[in-house]
């Protein structure tokens, strides 16, 4: 997963990663953007970011230095993230502008490593992801939804719940209240749930995927899809709990397990997945 050793290194390499980690999905009839990692074999999605970040890694170039993210150019950033296909990765410049920023507030607030900010929460969630959100502008997933303000803040959530996954929930990965992350509320995840019919979308929905429409960013069908997907893994995770307890087998479970296996699922059951196409919304925020 990662080319750092020591943990404050692999923290700011996860944040590096989470802080370029959205919208992967090619345009219609474009080729699919993908690196080759260090076996050779090509990625696609979220692990060909991974192997886009340790190839310059491996070539000497500091892509999780606060100093150089906050000072990359696009042309740097093309380098970094240059495909091995055809295809390019979309929403280059806002990835640029969101390294930039991350950067910039690294120096100024965090002494130059992510891993202080996580240091200064005192292993509350509530309060590392609030950190977060306040901190780095491309985090703020919220939106308005009819008369409400909803936050989503997926990337946020994903990012604490990446250093407790990469460190096993020891030392700057753990704690005390990991089970208030809800599920990251993505493009994939949602097609799982359909397919074990979770959710169930309307006709009009359905014909919609299936032509491939384009949604925008916190409108109200996208605003829908997301937070039932975040309502439906919650209530797994509590159906789970209770088989578990009638059973007599007491299980650990939170949404972010929940999450990683459909979203595992969504990947390597591609084209079962796929007979109902991903809701397409080009957005920084997943």
């Amino acid at each position: 997963l990662s080319a750092m050793q020591n943990e404050q290194e692999l923290i700011n390499w996860i944040f590096l990663v989470d802080t370029l980690n959205f919208s992967f999905w090619p345009d219609e009839g474009a080729v699919k953007y993908g690196v080759k990692d260090h076996h050779g074999k090509l990625q696609t999605g979220y692990w060909s970011l991974c192997a886009a970040v340790n190839r310059a890694i491996k070539v000497g170039i500091p892509v999780t230095d606060a100093e150089f993210m906050s000072n990359c150019t696009l042309e740097q950033m093309e380098t970094v993230l240059r495909s091995d296909t055809a295809g390019k990765i979309p929403l280059l410049q806002e990835r640029v502008e969101a390294v930039n920023q991350a950067g910039t507030i690294l120096l100024e607030r965090y002494f130059g490593s992510f891993s202080f900010c996580v240091m200064r929460c005192e292993k509350d969630v509530d309060k590392l992801i609030d950190t977060i959100v306040d901190s780095f502008e491309s985090y703020r997933d919220i939106c308005q939804y009819k008369d409400k303000t909803v936050s989503f803040l997926k990337r946020a959530q994903i990012l604490v719940s990446d250093i407790w996954t990469a460190l096993d929930g020891k030392g700057l990965g753990e704690f005390k209240n990991i089970n208030k992350i809800t599920m990251f509320a993505d493009y994939r995840v949602p097609q799982s749930l359909v397919a074990f019919n979770v959710l169930q979308y309307s006709e009009d929905l359905k014909n919609k995927l299936k032509k491939k429409e384009t949604m925008s960013p916190g409108d109200e069908i996208e605003c829908d899809i997301r937070g039932m997907s975040i309502y439906a893994c919650d209530k797994i995770v509590e159906r789970v709990l209770e088989t578990a307890m009638e059973e007599g087998t007491p299980i650990e479970v939170n949404a972010i397990l929940v999450d990683y296996f459909l979203w595992e699922y969504a990947r390597d059951n591609r084209a079962l997945i796929e007979e109902l196409p991903f809701h397409r919304c080009r957005s920084i925020y997943y």
